[in-house]
């Protein structure tokens, strides 16, 4: 086939990404680096099924995880019959076709159904007041001072905790028998038994209006998939799976299988970072264990950062034992791309750190929304959209992101703050209350998630990546990474 089929968007696609597009299997794993043209590979593809195996776009399926993420995938594909949906937007889609009424319930129910337990249902119920005195190990003698509890601060981050608990319980699609062996596991658990409670009233409120929650329309049109014949996909592309939970994974098996369509599923282990919403790489890992006789392709050639820098970033990611081995390879070049800053002050450094920047864009990563603040006051801000703000006495429009959010972008330069060693700081060291433990898997390697996102906060850069660095109670990835001496610059403020 001549070579010129594969300029893609004016950029030549290689060796590996037209193997992973030529020799796809019915089953294709594609294992995409940071920075490997992973999207560049998925139109590929595209463009290979339609002028090439003549599928019509209506049969080709393209699947994201997030309203922007499909909204850019769409600009890129350029074709606007071929459908690019959330999994939340394909069961919708299923569900329109079904003619089934819903109401979709309201973002804050699930919150709004937790809150009101608490203060009016519980203290009637005699059993699940001796539960909550047991878990908060109180006796309000009056109800006054039961009111007053439930405006403390220990009884928010209960009622939060909750919330996460039910939240996973349903992204990872068990079932009441499921939860019934919770309590063989935690046998008495009082917090259990006011769970088990919440999640009847919240089942019973949802019915009773007709609401579907996100995950209800998934297990709804999954529900669909499996009584009858209702999809027509000749092929699936499903991007970012290394960040897919069981339900999606349930969900979009019955899809496949629905419409006994091709199966292509992109990702990158490196970059699985959201276990706290209930994602789990294990299903990214054993791939082949779902869909039997996979074929798995490598994008091993990164095109964003310099040799030296996925050097060291791979180096510290692949201390995790649980990831998919990588040789991955730059034509770029850069001597020393991690730029250590050591400061006294947070308030002075950022700033310095900006003005030695002298040419390309900006982008500062924070662990935590707040971060920014530790190091710029709020009144010298002027926020814009997306992230975006202008700084007093700066003339450059600079833009600030959790590294969460920062997963899928680019910029010239990088600016990591909050690498300090701290329970907030990156790594963080706050653990998992108990009782999630029935839910998610503990880390099998120490920080394993934090370095994943340590990995994608340094790959975002085009060039440099600078790491602002506290002279007292520096984060232990700084000391990790200072064994690179070649690839490190320090620079004292």
């Amino acid at each position: 086939m001549n070579r010129d089929f594969f300029i893609i968007n004016g950029y030549p696609l290689d060796e590996n990404q037209i193997r992973a597009i030529c020799e796809a299997q019915k089953y294709s794993l594609i294992v995409a680096g940071a920075g490997s043209g992973k999207t560049l590979t998925m139109i590929g593809k595209i463009k290979y099924l339609l002028e090439i195996k003549g599928v019509s776009p209506e049969d080709i399926l393209c699947i994201s995880f997030t309203n922007e993420a499909t909204k850019s995938l769409k600009d890129k594909i350029k074709n606007p019959r071929i459908p690019v949906f959330t999994f939340h937007k394909l069961a919708i889609d299923i569900l329109k076709r079904e003619d089934f009424y819903y109401e979709l319930a309201p973002a804050t129910l699930l919150e709004e159904v937790i809150h009101i337990f608490f203060q009016e249902k519980l203290y009637t119920n005699a059993f699940l007041k001796k539960q909550f005195f047991l878990l908060t190990k109180k006796f309000f003698i009056t109800k006054k001072q039961y009111q007053t509890f439930l405006t403390t601060e220990e009884h928010k981050e209960c009622e939060k905790l909750i919330a996460t608990f039910i939240s996973l319980y349903s992204t990872n699609n068990l079932t009441k028998e499921d939860f019934k062996n919770f309590f063989k596991k935690k046998k008495d658990n009082p917090l259990l038994f006011l769970i088990y409670a919440i999640i009847e009233v919240y089942e019973t409120e949802k019915t009773q209006n007709y609401y579907y929650d996100f995950d209800d329309l998934i297990k709804k049109a999954m529900e669909c998939c499996q009584k009858k014949k209702i999809c027509h996909y000749k092929e699936i592309i499903i991007d970012e799976f290394q960040d897919t939970s069981k339900l999606r994974l349930d969900f979009m098996t019955s899809v496949v299988h629905n419409s006994d369509a091709n199966l292509t599923v992109v990702g990158d282990d490196f970059q699985s970072i959201y276990r706290f919403s209930g994602c789990d790489l294990n299903i990214f890992l054993n791939f082949q264990e779902y869909f039997q006789g996979t074929k798995t392709f490598k994008l091993e050639n990164t095109y964003r950062n310099s040799q030296e820098l996925i050097h060291v970033a791979g180096d510290f990611v692949m201390q995790n034992a649980r990831q998919v081995k990588k040789d991955l390879k730059s034509p770029k070049h850069l001597a020393k791309p991690l730029k250590l800053c050591y400061y006294w002050n947070p308030k002075t450094i950022l700033f310095k750190t900006i003005q030695k920047i002298e040419q390309g864009e900006i982008l500062i990563l924070g662990r935590n929304n707040f971060d920014i603040y530790s190091y710029l006051s709020k009144e010298k801000i002027t926020w814009q959209e997306n992230g975006y703000f202008t700084l007093e006495n700066c003339r450059k429009v600079l833009r600030y992101l959790t590294i969460h959010k920062s997963k899928g972008l680019e910029s010239d330069n990088v600016i990591l703050i909050n690498l300090v060693d701290s329970e907030l700081g990156l790594p963080a060291k706050r653990k998992n209350k108990t009782i999630l433990h029935l839910l998610q898997d503990e880390d099998s390697f120490l920080y394993e998630e934090e370095r994943r996102l340590f990995y994608v906060a340094l790959t975002r850069t085009k060039n440099a990546c600078f790491l602002l660095v506290p002279y007292l109670k520096p984060s232990i990835f700084i000391k990790e990474i200072k064994q690179y001496k070649s690839y490190i610059e320090n620079l004292y403020f």
